[in-house]
């Protein structure tokens, strides 16, 4: 058995068929914080809470939520803004759709917490227009917050006003980024933006905005109701609470949702989703998604938190795991995820619109047995010249997938290159060998 306890602080209502309804969530404490909030704290004490339960952003690089709040609320500025990014950038992580479609009242009483916290008086909530029960639901939960004064103006009879607006749309894997965000609420060209400035300091609309991602948000009613204790009472040393995860056990599997304790090992967490994997059948477990980094099974007992995947060469990202099998050449299945993530970008940035690309043509040529020793070098360049020459996280995470392939799995290159072999017999090449002569010293 897994070495943690099973945890439903977000995913605790998914066999109630009612939970959508504001009656069921009110029946399990749902609004309590907000009325908490409004009548009792400050929201320079919501902001404190926040951050002594060490929350810590779940979408990007894991900052204090409750640091970004405090940005905005000092500034100022009187217009402000919340964004909730309920878009899955990597569309198999089912983590933003199922908190939409099973707890939307959840979502909206966070989103209605950090609003007052920042001193906001309008959000925006970014979704996937390619999952409409999501957007239906939360939609559905609005129209009955409106009518019970938990949206809109003077909400519970207090000087507190705060109106939500939902927005899905489908612009692949940067709709994830929160500058593209902003720019597609203002009706332009999804792009991302060069920071600083941060959006906590110039956001939507040049305003100061507080954007944070869906899942981040769900856990601030918790926080408000039971306190900064309670909520890190699960969790690691430098990250409060759950994380929802999306587990493949193998390539185009069917995915299990569960909710962990961050600081769990990757080993208990796969056995806790019932898998148990040996080096026999399995060749790589994969963390992060599109742009996660592959692990050998020797870093098992690594913790799910965001310093130690970081240092391992992995990243929390979309919360994706997948198990990758025996017969796995990391070669070719780094050139795979190269080429995906050559075609999500959004090409702004020169690095990572070439640079990609660049690395995608490589490795081609590797898997089709034409690469030389030298590729290798190259490829070593490109890795380090992509993250740093691009304007947003799309960029900067690209390159793990063929860092942790190289890292982990030099044999692989090396049989490819040098014994003009696949190292498991699978690959296909992807390039013709004619009129292509390989010369050998003897």
């Amino acid at each position: 058995m897994p070495k943690f306890e099973q945890s439903h602080r977000l995913l605790r209502q998914n066999t109630d068929a009612d939970v959508r309804s504001l009656s069921a969530y009110r029946g399990i404490s749902g609004y309590a914080a907000l009325e908490k909030a409004l009548r009792e704290l400050t929201p320079e004490q919501v902001n404190q809470q926040v951050i002594d339960a060490k929350l810590r952003g779940r979408g990007g690089a894991g900052r204090l939520a409750g640091e970004k709040w405090r940005i905005v609320r000092e500034s100022e500025d009187e217009q402000k803004y919340v964004i909730c990014n309920a878009y899955d950038a990597d569309a198999r992580s089912l983590a933003a759709r199922t908190l939409l479609e099973r707890n939307p009242h959840q979502v909206i009483e966070g989103i209605l917490l950090a609003a007052y916290a920042v001193g906001a008086t309008e959000a925006y909530l970014v979704t996937r227009s390619t999952t409409p029960e999501g957007a239906t639901a939360v939609q559905q939960a609005l129209q009955e917050a409106t009518e019970a004064n938990l949206v809109g103006r003077d909400i519970l009879s207090t000087d507190f006003s705060c109106t939500i607006n939902v927005l899905g749309v489908d612009i692949g894997f940067m709709g994830g980024e929160e500058t593209v965000q902003m720019a597609v609420i203002k009706g332009r060209r999804g792009m991302p933006e060069q920071r600083p400035p941060f959006p906590a300091q110039y956001g939507l609309w040049d305003k100061p905005t507080a954007i944070n991602s869906i899942e981040t948000l769900v856990n601030v009613p918790g926080i408000i109701r039971d306190g900064a204790v309670a909520f890190a009472s699960a969790g690691s040393a430098s990250t409060g609470g759950t994380k929802i995860l999306t587990i493949y056990a193998s390539p185009g599997s069917e995915p299990t949702v569960v909710e962990v304790p961050f600081g769990a090992s990757l080993g208990d967490i796969l056995e806790h989703a019932g898998l148990h994997p040996t080096e026999s059948d399995v060749r790589a477990i994969v963390v992060g998604g599109a742009e996660g980094g592959a692990l050998p099974l020797s870093l098992l007992n690594t913790p799910y938190d965001f310093d130690p995947l970081e240092e391992a060469g992995a990243i929390v990202g979309s919360g994706i795991i997948e198990v990758l099998p025996s017969n796995t050449c990391m070669v070719s299945w780094a050139r795979e995820r190269s080429a995906y993530l050559s075609k999500e970008s959004c090409g702004k940035c020169v690095p990572c619109r070439l640079g990609v690309k660049r690395i995608t043509g490589i490795l081609e040529g590797v898997v089709s047995d034409l690469g030389v020793n030298g590729d290798l070098d190259v490829l070593d360049e490109f890795a380090e010249y992509v993250p740093n020459g691009s304007l947003c996280g799309f960029g900067v995470q690209a390159t793990n997938p063929l860092k942790t392939a190289k890292r982990y799995w030099p044999e692989h290159f090396t049989s490819h290159i040098q014994e003009l072999q696949c190292p498991t017999g699978t690959c296909v090449p992807v390039r013709a060998h004619r009129f292509v002569t390989k010369h050998v010293l003897p």
